[in-house]
């Protein structure tokens, strides 16, 4: 999930009122609240890339997507976010996210706060990784990258299972931004362009998509996409 819009309040705008008052209410610092444009869009307007940025919502129902999905069930998925500001997060596939959206952001604010969640037991469910996107190259160096975007090439379940059949590693790459297109550093890992539809897709949709079509072949199910 690739230059996710999820990032803390950024400093040029912590003294505006509406920014202010949010916080205030919510008994947190700007430096410490997770930018959102449903509460401050008045506040973004002067904001570099702001159609890209503030929409934490679009990972919250992307995740909990792909963390639903048979695929993950089986075991078959490792799950990883990159964030606009660079950094990268693990996500365990067995970690339960939070439904509610206020819970959600609260979670993700302690987690680029103190670098990792663990659950009771002391199991990692979320860590940060500072080093950023190119790790993936580093893990999967093997594999395929390819990058889901309504630029590139028309994907079919017959080509999918030609790649997948080498038994190597796919790495799809969904943006998780509401507008605008990838950042240079996500494209720097990518092999080939993708895309699953002759329209614009939303992120959780893509992903439900490519999953449906990744368990018809991995897992053997049948299904309509």
């Amino acid at each position: 999930m690739a230059d996710s819009a999820i990032e803390f309040i950024p400093r040029e705008i912590w003294n505006h009122a509406a920014v202010m008052s949010f916080c205030r209410r919510r008994g947190k610092s700007p430096a410490r609240t997770l930018l959102d444009s449903s509460y401050h869009h008045a506040s973004m307007e002067g904001l570099a890339g702001r159609q890209r940025r503030g929409r934490p919502d679009i990972l919250h129902f992307t995740l909990l997507e792909v963390l639903g999905s048979p695929l993950n069930k089986a075991g078959k998925l490792d799950i990883f976010i990159h964030t606009q500001t660079g950094s990268l997060i693990e996500v365990n596939p067995s970690v339960r996210l939070p439904r509610n959206y206020d819970r959600f952001k609260g979670l993700f604010e302690k987690l680029l706060l103190e670098g990792i969640i663990k659950s009771d037991s002391g199991e990692v469910l979320l860590r940060l990784i500072e080093d950023g996107i190119t790790v993936l190259r580093r893990r999967f160096g093997s594999g395929n990258f390819f990058l889901l975007s309504e630029k590139g090439a028309r994907l079919s379940r017959a080509a999918l299972a030609e790649y997948a059949r080498p038994r190597q590693p796919l790495v799809f790459i969904i943006g998780c931004f509401p507008h605008g297109d990838f950042s240079e550093e996500v494209r720097s890992i990518a092999d080939m362009e993708l895309r699953l539809s002759e329209y614009t897709l939303e992120a959780w949709v893509a992903a439900s998509r490519i999953l449906c079509l990744l368990e018809s072949i991995v897992l053997g199910e049948t299904v309509s996409v």
